[in-house]
């Protein structure tokens, strides 16, 4: 469905801006005065918000059947923006295709991003059950969030910019080392604090890139240098450059931002006045197949838009690409007689050719660990603060500053080897060359008090946990502020897979995501909770009482009697998936070298779905760098 923030119904887009105003920093009282304002003051100020846009996205195009371009890209995410607007700026006749429409005001707003989870601009996927993880989601199954808009997961993502240690871009495929792909990293990064950093950092970095990164706006909370001050005691070096030298420490990222408002690849990209002139974007169009003739060449694709159920017939004179992502692509390939051949037999579909599509799917995982901060002191300091909150509000829209221009707690992120982990010592060692390699992202987040109750809908739309839980945490928050920890591997050993679930492409893909089906991830797992114990144990989180909050679970042994049984439990029921994954269309085994599908002519891949293993590190960063690679080898 295509977000427009001008539409007519006021009152919707009404109550999505107070709810995702409050999700990140406003507390109960926030709500209520809002309404006070009436519809018609939000809504011009929205109206206000939105004419200082400073990046206007191209308007979209209706196609007929039998078009023709020079090329057709599949997906206006990171990489197919990228690749997309590189090949128009050549000169080329380009169409691009997406699922979704514009994304609204809201993804624009920094401090908004965990409401965009189950909005109407996320793909909503969800996974098969395994009977090992998720086990307090929903029907067992595993949230998994996708962009479904222009810019994709760019434009409801947290924005952290963090690639990864170089060590996990070397590739056990020829031309795919990190000295082979650190050129696409600096080629679209616009960096405008780089004075901020040390002068080792300037070789991994550029200023003048397509997408602008600053640091985010201060949340104004004090955890926010509480939290930098406990890694620090357990002897986390301060890192200001995780990037640079060495991905290992504490640090302040810098983000995909500008000037207090998110930069997606949508807006970095596509809405440039020579790519407007020139690329052709059809919004609200799935892709449903790939055209292969006799000869094994890619011809075109099938196509679908809005409102019409019609099938559109698109011809591409030079190439077509997909970069639908690591669940996308896999169903358009095998929807085409691209995958494995008993599969497609099954689905009732061609086999052209015989080839791992959909398999060694791997994503970063975690489980979701609650603190309890900032116990109540009663209604007159809630009261007390009220009217300074919906400065802030009123701030951002005015000026796009202020605490709703950050993203709260969670640009303050810390990376470690846990095997370098002193637990008797509760010490971060840094003595072998293992050491720097991270297996471990610690992220944060932070819950007002009375938020979960006030907006429990939002919540559980965002988190997916089952009503008990939700329930469980809601009360807690009555009394305290929450800080949610998201202790994520980095290098998990679990794999799943993508398939078809019906002959009909258009039905929502089977995700196998297979979570934590090798207990080596749970180890890993147990190995991160010791080390936020002792994080709990440092001076900044001891003065102020912050204690973890343990869940109750029917199935689940209690902490007090079984430590060890409790926490592996916890994991297998509250595991959250990062959206990170890779490999489905992998590197080697699925694409050759130049991103090519092997067995087919004039068909390409442009996403993460074609890393062979996951970085060490957010993965937007590098998705990007693929789709700015795959640009230069359709030039070759």
């Amino acid at each position: 469905m295509e977000e427009d923030s001008r539409g007519d119904d006021s009152r919707l887009i009404y109550e999505m801006f107070c709810y995702s105003v409050i999700t990140l920093s406003l507390i109960t009282s926030l709500l209520s005065s809002l309404y006070s304002l009436g519809d018609g003051v939000v809504q011009s100020l929205l109206e206000d918000y939105d004419s200082n846009a400073a990046f206007k996205l191209p308007d979209g195009i209706t196609l007929h059947d039998k078009q023709e371009f020079d090329y057709v890209v599949v997906g206006a995410g990171a990489g197919g923006s990228a690749v997309a607007s590189r090949l128009a700026l050549a000169g080329f006749d380009v169409l691009l295709v997406e699922a979704g429409g514009d994304p609204g005001i809201l993804t624009r707003i920094p401090s908004t991003a965990m409401t965009l989870l189950g909005s109407p601009v996320d793909w909503k996927y969800q996974t098969v059950p395994n009977d090992k993880s998720c086990l307090a989601s929903e029907g067992k199954q595993c949230r998994f969030s996708r962009g479904k808009c222009l810019g994709g997961s760019t434009s409801i993502n947290y924005m952290l910019y963090t690639r990864g240690g170089r060590n996990s871009y070397n590739y056990d495929v020829p031309g795919w080392t990190w000295e082979d792909i650190k050129p696409y990293f600096l080629k679209y990064e616009g960096l405008k604090v780089l004075d901020k950093f040390p002068e080792s950092s300037r070789p991994y970095h550029n200023t003048t890139g397509l997408k602008s990164l600053e640091f985010f706006a201060d949340p104004g909370n004090k955890w926010h240098s509480r939290l930098v001050r406990g890694f620090k005691q357990l002897h986390f070096p301060f890192n200001p450059d995780v990037n640079g030298i060495s991905s290992i420490g504490v640090t302040q990222s810098v983000g995909y931002v500008y000037q207090g408002e998110r930069m997606s690849s949508a807006r970095a990209y596509l809405s440039q006045d020579a790519v407007k002139a020139t690329l052709k974007i059809a919004k609200l169009t799935y892709c449903t197949g790939v055209i292969i003739d006799e000869t094994k060449t890619a011809r075109g694709v099938i196509l679908i838009q809005e409102p019409s159920v019609s099938n559109i017939t698109v011809y591409a004179r030079k190439h077509v690409i997909l970069s639908a992502g690591t669940i996308g692509n896999p169903q358009i390939l095998l929807s085409s007689g691209i995958g494995p051949a008993d599969h497609l037999k099954e689905m009732g579909k061609p086999v052209l050719s015989d080839l791992p599509v959909g398999e060694n799917m791997t994503d970063h995982v975690l489980p979701l660990i609650i603190l309890l901060v900032d116990k109540s002191k009663g209604i007159t300091e809630t009261l007390s603060t009220a009217a300074s909150k919906i400065d802030e509000a009123v701030q951002l829209i005015m000026s796009k500053r202020g605490p709703l221009a950050s993203n709260g707690l969670t640009d303050i992120t810390a990376f470690a080897n846990t095997e370098c982990y002193d637990f008797e010592q509760g010490s971060l060692k840094n003595n072998s060359s293992k050491c720097e390699s991270a297996d471990v992202q610690f992220i944060f987040a932070y819950i007002n008090r009375g938020l979960v109750s006030l907006a429990k809908p939002i919540f559980k739309q965002a988190i997916n946990f089952n009503d008990d839980i939700t329930e469980q945490i809601a009360i807690k928050n009555k009394e305290y502020s929450l800080i949610v920890v998201s202790p994520v591997v980095l290098k998990p050993f679990s794999k799943g897979k993508v398939r078809l679930s019906s002959s009909d492409p258009l039905d929502p893909p089977a995700i196998f995501a297979n979570y934590l089906d090798d207990s080596r991830d749970v180890a890993q797992m147990m190995r991160f909770v010791a080390i936020l114990e002792d994080l709990l144990k440092t001076s900044p989180f001891k003065k102020n009482n912050a204690k973890i909050f343990h869940l109750g679970f029917p199935k689940c042994p209690k902490v007090e009697t079984d430590k060890l049984g409790y926490w592996e439990c916890y994991a297998r029921h509250m595991t959250f998936a990062v959206y990170h994954a890779v490999g489905t269309c992998a590197l080697g085994s699925v694409v050759d070298p130049k991103l090519r599908v092997k067995g087919i002519n004039n068909l390409s891949i442009a996403d993460i779905s074609v890393l062979p293993k996951l970085p060490t590190g957010n993965t937007a960063a590098a998705a990007i760098a693929i789709g700015e690679r795959l640009f230069d080898f359709l030039m070759e």
